[in-house]
């Protein structure tokens, strides 16, 4: 079967379309590490999963087998690949079976001796797009990548160290806010733009807020991760009371924003929600509200906010007073983009009046 793959240059996505029904064809087992590799590969977000989830499961399996072993860095590195189709709808199987193994290389891996001062990972911790790694992190190979640079060790590249790090990104990208050991630090741009959320929701802009909110309100991907997706709707929610002021004159503006958060509303999971009575976020403080909403777009991001919960080095805590994953939860995001629909649907009401229109009874005077 014709099988599309990704191809991403200088900013330009494109789908080729590969045949691959000979290697889809042969059990899983019996491929071999270059056959599973090569089917990965062509795994992209839209990829059916009658595709895909045969090919995540058993490279879930064979990490899951061993994942402090000497293969365990081709294994994490196929999930990445495959990490956009993970994070968007993968049978349920698929995703659970990646998550476990991912977390078991990260833990069997993880506190092994190492030498390093600094990791690959880390660096390239900027250079997701929307969450979905898109480049070479040389775990496949072992050999560093031009991103490295010219001083990069190749030791660095297969250090166990490393390659637990990249397999706690990947599941923090499925299971967001659940793992620790992340590197704080949201991308520059995400706090450039908490910076500008915050001074428009303080009343203090620093730039155009009807441009920026026009902005935000379009910023939505076609295919959202879970971070990404709850981010977008909570940064909605926090300036929704600004865009509905008379601060903004522009109806456009407020359009722009229905229109993105109903696209978002659908994208939502149907996941149960596992929080008891009061565990959901206050959302009380906007301006706290608009910091959140870019930090859950990354991981180093969502590792800010686990940083200012107290969240210290170990590996599976023995219990959490807040539940932070419920910044994710389907339940509350719901409630909080309908909060955020009624506050801007009211707010159109003045803009549809029109200076012609007279109370009702009321006549011309001659």
């Amino acid at each position: 079967m014709a099988n599309p793959g990704t191809v991403r240059n200088a900013g330009t996505v494109l789908h080729l379309v590969i045949d691959t029904t000979e290697l889809m064809n042969q059990p899983m087992a019996d491929l071999t590490t270059d056959q599973l590799a090569d089917a990965w590969r062509h795994i992209h977000y839209a990829s059916p999963a009658d595709e895909a989830d045969p090919v995540a499961l058993e490279c879930a399996r064979r990490l899951a087998a061993d994942p402090g072993g000497e293969q365990a860095h081709v294994w994490v590195s196929g999930l990445l690949s495959m990490s956009d189709y993970l994070a968007w709808r993968p049978g349920r199987a698929a995703e659970r079976a990646s998550l476990d193994a991912l977390r078991a290389a990260a833990k069997a891996l993880g506190d092994r001796p190492c030498a390093h001062e600094d990791h690959p990972y880390k660096a390239e911790m900027d250079a997701y797009e929307d969450e979905v790694w898109a480049g070479d992190n040389g775990l496949l190979t072992g050999e560093p990548t031009v991103q490295h640079g010219d001083a990069a060790d190749p030791g660095q590249v297969l250090c166990p160290a490393n390659v637990a790090g990249w397999a706690r990104l990947a599941a923090d990208v499925l299971a967001p806010l659940t793992v620790r050991r992340i590197p704080a630090g949201a991308p520059e741009d995400h706090h450039s733009r908490m910076s500008d959320l915050s001074g428009i929701v303080n009343d203090y802009p620093y730039c155009d807020p009807a441009e920026a909110l026009a902005d935000e309100a379009a910023a939505l991907p076609s295919h959202p991760t879970r971070g990404v997706l709850a981010g977008y709707l909570v940064t909605m929610n926090a300036t929704c009371w600004y865009a509905a002021s008379e601060r903004i004159t522009e109806r456009s503006v407020l359009d722009a924003m229905i229109e993105g958060v109903r696209a978002a509303v659908p994208l939502l999971r149907d996941d149960p929600c596992t929080h008891g009575p009061g565990e959901h976020p206050d959302t009380g403080d906007v301006d706290h509200l608009s910091q959140i909403g870019y930090l859950l777009r990354s991981p180093g991001g969502r590792a800010e906010i686990a940083e200012d919960h107290g969240w210290d080095d170990a590996e599976e805590p023995e219990g959490e007073d807040e539940p932070l994953d419920a910044w994710v939860c389907s339940d509350f995001l719901r409630v909080l983009a309908e909060e955020t629909l009624n506050t801007l649907t009211e707010a159109l009401e003045p803009f549809e009046a029109t200076p012609t229109d007279t109370p009702s009874g009321d006549t011309a005077s001659a």
